[in-house]
């Protein structure tokens, strides 16, 4: 049966909109407006003196998040809902940082570039590669960082209740940022010992993080990169590193976790997995996400996975669905006569 095409023009309608929206959310969590209401309700001239911005450009974005469930209006008054309160900082389930870090809002609009080219819009708008970027503007990468540890909070946190884990032995998460994911498996498994490895401004911060969750005794500090092989250890963990990288780049990563792994190590990664039978998922947002920010970064199907691991001495043992779209993907390493 043919569509309504006036159906199908309101949903396209829709889907424009959502854009504006979402930029309107990106630019109040940008100015901490959110956080500013926490306290209770503000006229809107207070509002806009206390980030300050032009109160009536403001009064008619806020117009427009109120519809959206974010803010209440009475009047002039402005007022967080319980949905804007997760835009608060200090919200327990705070989403601040996903809207406020520099991201695809901020280069979406070069993406015909991107497809012209297959460079990353992020190199196209920014003058830098995105991670270069981040480098050179120190208080941009905090705030990613803190959107990382969020994403680990929603998306790789709930995968641990459902993972056997060893009772004794290193687990060694590379390119782990501030520990999210680590501290949650030494809490899971009181026994065993963990060792963080990234890049030693990252680890600054993660000797924090992990000194409040109490594990930093159980915890070391391994300053290093993706490309170079890990301290040993007798499990590892690469969660949420792979999609940021491209195929050759995926497979440098795998083959360096390898040469510094025994033959009975084992490799658990942390991705959304693109459904091999095309069905919608959440995974090909992401996938579009990598491809503005990275270029050749991607999110994978289980046999674009298979395939990489092969390649580099492992086999893919089994896949764990977790709560929500996350999947963990489990490894061992191949014997060593049968390894590519």
């Amino acid at each position: 049966m043919p569509s309504d095409p006036l159906a199908d023009a309101r949903d396209l309608g829709d889907i424009y909109e959502a854009g504006l929206v979402w930029h309107c959310v990106c630019a109040v969590a940008r100015l901490h407006v959110p956080d500013h209401l926490a306290g209770g309700p503000l006229s809107m001239r207070q509002l806009a003196a206390g980030v300050d911005v032009d109160q009536h450009s403001l009064f008619r974005v806020m117009r427009l998040l109120a519809d959206h469930g974010l803010f209440t209006l009475d009047g002039d008054t402005a007022a967080l809902a319980d949905r804007g309160r997760l835009l608060c900082r200090q919200h327990p389930l705070s989403m601040w940082a996903t809207f406020a870090s520099v991201g695809p809002p901020d280069v979406a609009h070069a993406l015909v570039d991107t497809l012209r080219t297959g460079e990353a819009a992020a190199r196209h708008v920014l003058g830098a590669d995105f991670w270069d970027y981040l480098a050179a503007h120190p208080q941009q990468q905090a705030v990613f960082d803190e959107q990382m540890r969020q994403q680990a909070e929603f998306q790789s946190l709930p995968c641990v209740p459902v993972l056997r884990w060893p009772t004794a032995g290193t687990i060694a998460d590379v390119g782990g940022g501030t520990g999210t994911l680590l501290a949650a498996v030494l809490d899971a498994s009181p026994g065993i010992s963990g060792i963080l490895v990234d890049q030693p401004h990252v680890l600054e911060e993660a000797r924090r993080y992990l000194r409040d969750r109490d594990v930093a005794d159980r915890c070391g500090l391994h300053a290093g990169d993706l490309f170079t092989p890990a301290p040993r250890a007798d499990m590892y963990l690469l969660g949420r590193v792979l999609h940021d990288w491209a195929d050759d780049d995926a497979l440098r990563i795998l083959d360096a976790v390898g040469r510094g792994a025994g033959d009975d190590a084992r490799l658990r990664i942390f991705e959304l997995l693109v459904p091999d039978d095309g069905r919608p998922h959440r995974s090909k947002m992401s996938d579009i996400a990598m491809l503005l920010l990275f270029g050749g970064g991607r999110e994978r199907t289980e046999t674009d996975f298979r395939d990489l691991l092969d390649r580099t001495g492992w086999r893919l043992d089994t896949i764990v669905a977790c709560p929500g779209t996350m999947s963990v993907l489990e490894a061992s390493r191949r014997p060593p006569g049968d390894r590519a």
